[in-house]
């Protein structure tokens, strides 16, 4: 996990202490709060927003935002079970079929964001609508079940001890840490989210790297979609309802500036966790679970001020910095 937690900042310590505070309090209120059973919970009640945060972490430093991503959960939901109970395909074809299909939705995210220069968020909605409407006219709004054992598996089976979602969960955390620390190509979009027209004007091909990152926040997405069918063991409209702004709110206070050019996928997992030991907390504790959404999005604020204050102080040190030295070379 040292790939993860690389270069952890004062946001993130002080979410990670807050979680530690939760938990002691919890634990003590609550003795099996930290028993296997609940800790497999907290771990299972998130995982699905948990992965699609992950691809949305990148298409967050670049400067985007990706809303299409609640309704393309249930999309591949409903693809992958149609194509096979419907079309018979074997597991392996209507998975990749699937993910393939999430590929070409983001990059039609990605192409007309250009193409039309209109922000992301009202593109993303756009095709968060159309998903949504497909969802509903392709299934009538009615679940889709019948599912095989092997497909079951996916969702619904353990490795070691550790249900397989999680395992995909921590596995893709890693290689796109690993990537987005080490490799050029993914490490190009910091510069991108900071300041577009110098990347363009540096020789990197915006257009594509932000193409290339919207499909990898669909695909992501699709493949949270895949094991959710396979986890509830039905596919359904509904399924993802609320998805992306649990994800963006993850991003979010793992320190990312929603602004662009900064983020990391250790720190989304930090708020990913978060995220979920509140949620348990709330349900463990008895209260109204609907509280949970106004403590979402009074957290998603509280992350955004404090991105935009580190912004801020970022700036002012930069300046600062070029202030003093434009003084010694007047000297």
């Amino acid at each position: 996990m040292g790939v993860l937690t690389r270069r952890v900042s004062s946001q993130n310590l002080a979410v990670i202490a807050l979680i530690a505070v939760l938990v002691l309090v919890m634990h003590t209120m609550f003795p099996l709060f930290l028993s296997p059973l609940n800790v497999e919970s907290i771990a299972m009640a998130f995982i699905f927003e948990g992965i699609i945060a992950l691809g949305m972490t990148f298409v967050i430093i670049t400067g985007g935002i990706d809303l299409s991503v609640c309704s393309m959960l249930p999309f591949a939901e409903i693809i992958c079970a149609k194509l096979m109970t419907q079309a018979g395909m074997p597991v392996w074809a209507a998975v990749v079929l699937t993910l393939l299909l999430g590929a070409l939705v983001g990059a039609a995210n990605g192409v007309m964001i250009k193409l039309l220069n209109i922000h992301p968020m009202i593109i993303t909605m756009a095709t968060m609508l159309i998903l949504r409407g497909t969802n509903l006219a392709i299934t009538n709004g009615k679940a889709i079940a019948g599912f095989s054992d092997g497909f079951l598996t996916l969702g619904q089976g353990k490795l070691f001890g550790i249900n397989i979602p999680v395992i995909y969960f921590v596995v893709v955390a890693v290689i796109l840490s690993l990537l987005l620390n080490n490799h050029k190509y993914f490490r190009q979009i910091y510069f991108i989210g900071n300041n577009e027209k110098a990347a363009t004007l540096s020789g990197i091909d915006v257009v594509k790297v932000k193409i290339f990152f919207y499909m990898l926040c669909s695909v992501i997405a699709a493949s949270a979609g895949i094991l959710a069918a396979s986890k509830y063991g039905a596919a359904h409209w509904v399924h993802g309802n609320g998805s992306e702004v649990k994800a963006i709110s993850a991003v979010a206070i793992g320190g990312a500036s929603l602004a662009g050019g900064s983020g990391r996928i250790g720190s989304t997992v930090i708020g990913i966790i978060f995220l979920a030991v509140i949620n348990n907390a709330f349900v463990m504790s008895g209260m109204n679970t609907f509280w949970f959404d106004v403590v979402n999005g009074t957290m998603l604020i509280a992350a955004i001020m404090i991105s935009y204050y580190a912004t801020y102080r970022n700036e002012k040190r930069l300046l600062k910095v070029k202030y003093e030295k434009l003084l010694g070379s007047g000297e």
